[in-house]
């Protein structure tokens, strides 16, 4: 039996100082923060590996968990400051109020859980577990889920005697299993309560997003088989691997009419399914007395499907995670037997396949997708409807490892990379219509004339184009306008990229060496770094950053995301 508990605190402020822009008399925000979980567990184990002889291993286990997990916000913000430049919570002005803020919120779920393992010969492996979860975010009916799964494995090379047949086969493992797995959701999402208003006379209000008390706990089936070899004394093998997964009464908050009174409510959606294939390879092209170099590659890829929504969903009705997050003019939407998180929102018009328009020279110029401007203004001309700018799933995920040991030294390379994926950046866009980014610095001086075609009618009517060199009217209106969230292709970027994850050399001290100092047994010194560099078209962070799912963060938007950290650090580990 073991207890243990995990407290993390963090403190936040957010300064803006006096004409920024949409805040000319500064604004200021502190958050404490405060996520604590508390675990106690019990496990009981049977263990005997010597049943029917030593043919027969069986291993049992049954235990209990009681998780409870705490969540405090404070918050207080000012809407203006009192004296420019000073950065706290009482520096509001004469008249001025601070609007305070604070939310708690507790979470409980007690488990019962059990597993047993057996094997034949260290040929034949089956193993089958089960766990069932009571959980207080739920309703009286649907707080308790049952969730099993069942694996097999077997040792082919064994079986078919390859050993003797063929030798350069190390190892030869044929896998499958299948999985139940249910989850529930957040706290508060049962009942509606009324807020109250921070300022006076403000009142109540009711929540825009409607609470449903006969919400069902999600449920994820899923299958997955396998293939494991490993050839020539272990120096090249592979793991391949295909899987099917299933959800169900996935728990979402839609976006319904604001004629309903609410902007989104809670409802467990149809189905969603995932299928896709991982592919591992390992190498080791040289080993010899002195020098190893070992290679580790994988490769993965799915596919996701909308299956189904709620019953008498209109299968025109895109289901979309949240609404006006990346403006009044872009949605991460997903249709019914389509890939899901496809991002739409207004972009430029652009000149049709087959447009072109004479250069000063006489030639003729395609300008098939260059941008429509205004020959009056020197402006871009918008789209009135959302166009689709990008998917948000990754179409591919990859990583390689390498190492290469001398002697006694070793040095470790691990690359990761991923493409296809698309991510809007709201940070991005608000910077860059601030002004605050490299991108806006062209024009300040001497105007600008955006790159693109006018387009005009001749006298018989045909649709003539032509390079534009109209400047713009106004540099700062270009910027406001055409660099403001809403303009969600401007603030659309690929999420691709290619990372050195991670480097480290190590030194191990020879064991001569340690057995002439007696007191020693092992030592070795290390050095390391992360994220050494990152290869990307995502502006200013982590384009992984793009593809968070958390509280206030959604897959395929980035909202005020932490700069990528870069890390140095060596170990020396000493053994007597």
């Amino acid at each position: 039996m073991r207890g243990g508990t995990d407290i993390s605190a963090d403190f936040r402020q957010q300064q803006k100082p006096f004409y920024t822009p949409g805040y000319k008399s500064g604004f200021y925000r502190e958050q404490n923060n405060r996520d604590e979980e508390t675990n106690i567990d019990f496990l009981l184990k049977y263990v005997n590996n010597r049943m029917v002889g030593t043919r027969l291993a069986f291993n049992a286990a049954f235990g209990g968990n009681n998780m409870s997990r705490s969540v405090y916000r404070s918050q207080i913000t000012l809407d203006k400051l009192g004296e420019p430049g000073v950065y706290n919570s009482s520096n509001t002005p004469t008249g001025e109020t601070s609007r305070p803020y604070q939310w708690r919120s507790k979470k409980v779920v007690n488990s019962f859980y059990g597993f047993i393992s057996a094997s034949w010969d260290d040929t034949y492996f089956l193993d089958l577990t089960a766990r069932n979860d009571w959980s207080s975010t739920l309703g009286r009916g649907n707080w308790s889920f049952f969730y099993p799964s069942v694996s097999a494995s077997v040792l082919l090379d064994k079986t078919l005697n390859l050993q003797d047949v063929a030798p350069q086969v190390n190892m030869l493992k044929l896998r499958a299993s299948w999985a139940n797995v249910g989850n529930d959701t957040s706290p508060y999402s049962l009942t509606d309560a009324y807020t109250a208003s921070s300022t006076y006379p403000g009142g109540y209000t009711y929540p825009t997003n409607c609470s449903n008390y006969y919400i069902k706990p999600e449920n994820v089936e899923s299958w997955e088989g396998g293939i494991e070899t490993m050839f020539f004394m272990n120096r090249f093998g592979f793991d391949v691997a295909f899987y099917n997964s299933s959800t169900t009464n996935q728990i979402v908050n839609a976006v319904t009419d604001l004629m309903t009174g609410a902007s989104s409510k809670k409802i467990n959606a149809g189905e969603i399914r995932n299928r896709g294939i991982e592919i591992a390879l390992h190498a080791v092209p040289v080993r010899s007395r002195d020098f190893t170099w070992s290679i580790d590659i994988n490769w993965s890829r799915n596919w996701n499907k909308l299956v189904s929504l709620e019953d008498g969903w209109d299968i025109r009705t895109p289901y979309e995670q949240t609404k006006n997050l990346i403006g009044n003019y872009g949605r991460i939407l997903s249709y019914i037997g389509e890939e899901m998180n496809i991002i739409y929102g207004r972009g430029y018009e652009r000149a049709p396949e087959g447009a072109t328009y004479v250069d000063a020279d006489g030639n003729t110029v395609n300008c098939a997708g260059m941008k429509i401007i205004t020959e009056s203004t020197g402006y871009p001309v918008m789209t009135t409807d959302n166009i689709r700018l990008g998917k948000v799933n990754p179409t591919w995920r990859g990583g390689l490892g390498t190492t290469l040991r001398y002697r006694d030294c070793t040095l470790g390379l691990n690359f990761t990379a991923q493409m296809g994926g698309h991510a809007y950046s709201f940070t991005n866009a608000i910077l860059a219509y601030q002004g605050k980014l490299e991108n806006s610095l062209p024009g300040r001086n001497d105007g600008l004339v955006v790159e693109g075609v006018n387009v005009s009618t001749d006298a018989e009517g045909n649709t003539v184009y032509k390079l534009n060199r109209t400047p713009t009217e106004q540099i700062n209106k270009y910027y406001t306008t055409y660099f403001a969230r809403d303009n969600a292709e401007e603030n659309v970027f690929k999420t691709d990229f290619l990372k050195l994850k991670e480097m480290r050399l190590d030194y191990t001290l020879p064991r001569k060496v340690c057995r002439k100092l007696k007191v020693l047994q092992g030592a070795a010194i290390g050095a390391y770094a992360t994220n050494v560099f990152c290869i990307s078209d995502f502006p200013q962070f982590d384009p992984e950053a793009g593809n968070i799912v958390g509280t206030n963060i959604y897959s395929g938007i980035e909202i005020g995301a932490m700069p990528m950290t870069r890390t140095y650090g060596f170990n020396l580990k000493l053994s007597f």
